[in-house]
């Protein structure tokens, strides 16, 4: 029996019918080829590093490869990331509860705002932010948007208007019936007009 192979620059013969020396030789070209591919792994994490460290930098979001990868090999810089990736996912929810542009506008303000001089990621939070304000600004949810808090308030006058014409009335009507005004009242006063006057006369 006569086996042959050939593995890249490996090449294995073998005249014998043992295969327990067969079996031997295989076990130690699958490890040579293991360490191999582990040397070339290493070879390409400069460079993939890199590429992550770029995109961090960059605002952008990382792939899940690249995050497990970064988790492995970097684990303080992977930490970071989670806190900018915390901090953009905080402000895009807060973005999207706006109710007018001119608040949205305030949103943004205090997010930069309350980025320190002194993190050494404010770089990268920043161009994070800056991802996530870019990609709002582009939704048609933004572009519905009133400018700012006093069309708010048109357009709730409008609606109470146009929905209440009738309750308007009955309520008009109500309160002229009872003269209680909730802002003058007061428990004291209660207690006050209760107490028992003296009349002096002279």
């Amino acid at each position: 029996m006569q086996i042959s192979f050939d593995l890249g620059n490996m090449s294995f013969q073998n005249n014998s019918i043992d295969g327990q020396t067969v079996s031997a030789h295989l076990t130690n070209v699958v490890r040579k080829l293991q360490e191999e591919a582990s040397d070339s792994n290493s070879m390409e994490d400069p460079k993939l590093m890199e590429k992550i460290q770029a995109k961090i930098k960059s605002g952008k979001r990382l792939t899940k490869k690249e995050e497990s990868y970064l988790k492995e090999h970097n684990p303080e810089l992977y930490l970071q990331y989670l806190r900018i990736r915390r901090m953009a996912e905080n402000l895009e929810h807060q973005l999207k509860t706006a109710q007018s542009k001119e608040e949205v506008n305030d949103i943004i303000f205090f997010a930069y705002n309350s980025i320190s001089d002194k993190d050494e990621y404010k770089t990268a939070i920043i161009a994070a932010l800056d991802e996530v304000v870019r990609e709002f600004k582009k939704t048609d949810a933004y572009a519905s948007l009133p400018s700012n808090n006093d069309e708010i308030e048109e357009a709730r006058k409008t609606n109470r208007n146009k929905g209440e014409g009738l309750e308007d009335e009955d309520e008009n009507a109500s309160i002229g019936e009872d003269d209680f005004d909730v802002m003058a009242w007061s428990p004291l006063q209660e207690v006050i007009d209760s107490m028992p006057t003296l009349d002096l006369q002279s």
